[in-house]
């Protein structure tokens, strides 16, 4: 018995130790918990939900033009020389070309693997082409020079797309295409060596309009930020322009017929307005 009584404080005591270290640790886990879920909380995650296209963009393009080659068409009643008098038409061959320097706004909306959009360009322009013809004929020289400068074109197309991966926009183009064109043309006849004879100079310059068609291909090579290339087929249609006969004053004309058709290839950087900003995962 004694020895019982001497053991039994010692069992005690350990006992009541443990029961206080699980009280401890029991109450403190909900607060500990409580802390982790704070700290989590306070560190929202950015979600990547996959590159969209849709929004606005507004870019920077440049590139090449030539025209096809287009022959000036010269007729009329220009009397050549005094023992040949009457009509004689030919034809100025023109090949205009140049390079292409802008920008272009534009707004996309995707569907699924589709694309649907409109684009408006404008660019700085110099592509033009001057040449002259000379016939010779007996007693006489017939010069005659044409030439066409575009000075500006612009677009404003729809774009119809599918997306060949999530960055990859493969897209056919096409609206209405103007430019300012200038034309120019006129005949000279010179009598025995430089002495100058007649004149049949014509000249027009406005805002021409027609139509485009293309395709091309667009990758977004980071979030906001897209590279692309296209090809693009452009028509203004023909005009007619009409000298008359100077040095001296007369009754004659020569017509000149221009046709403005041709191809670009652009290449552009376009940025995408991102308005709403990354998409941010809430807990």
């Amino acid at each position: 018995m004694r020895e019982l009584w001497h053991s039994a404080p010692v069992t005690f005591g350990a006992t009541m130790k443990k029961l206080t270290a699980i009280a401890l640790f029991l109450a403190f886990c909900p607060v500990a918990a409580s802390a982790a879920d704070l700290a989590v909380k306070a560190r929202p995650v950015a979600v990547d939900p996959g590159y969209s296209w849709s929004g606005f963009y507004i870019g920077v393009n440049g590139g090449y033009a030539w025209n096809n080659s287009s022959d000036v068409a010269v007729s009329g009643t220009p009397l050549i020389t005094v023992s040949q008098p009457g009509t004689v038409p030919f034809t100025v061959g023109l090949r205009p070309e140049g390079y292409l320097i802008g920008g272009q706004v534009g707004w996309n909306y995707q569907f699924g693997a589709g694309l649907v959009g409109i684009e408006a360009d404008f660019d700085y322009a110099d592509i033009n082409h001057s040449r002259n013809v000379d016939l010779p004929i007996v007693g006489t020289n017939v010069r005659t020079s044409a030439s066409e400068k575009i000075d500006f074109f612009g677009t404003v197309r729809g774009r119809l797309g599918g997306i060949v991966s999530q960055r990859l926009l493969l897209f056919v183009t096409g609206g209405l295409a103007y430019a300012n064109v200038r034309d120019t043309a006129n005949i000279n006849e010179f009598f025995n060596a430089p002495v100058l004879g007649r004149q049949f100079i014509a000249n027009a310059s406005d805002l021409r309009f027609g139509w485009t068609l293309g395709a091309g291909a667009e990758w977004a090579f980071a979030r906001n930020w897209s590279a692309k290339a296209e090809y693009l087929y452009y028509d203004l249609g023909s005009r007619t322009i009409t000298g008359g006969q100077t040095n001296p004053v007369g009754a004659d004309f020569a017509t000149y017929n221009f046709s403005t058709r041709g191809s670009i290839v652009k290449a552009g950087l376009n940025y995408k307005i991102d308005w709403a900003g990354p998409v941010v995962a809430k807990y």
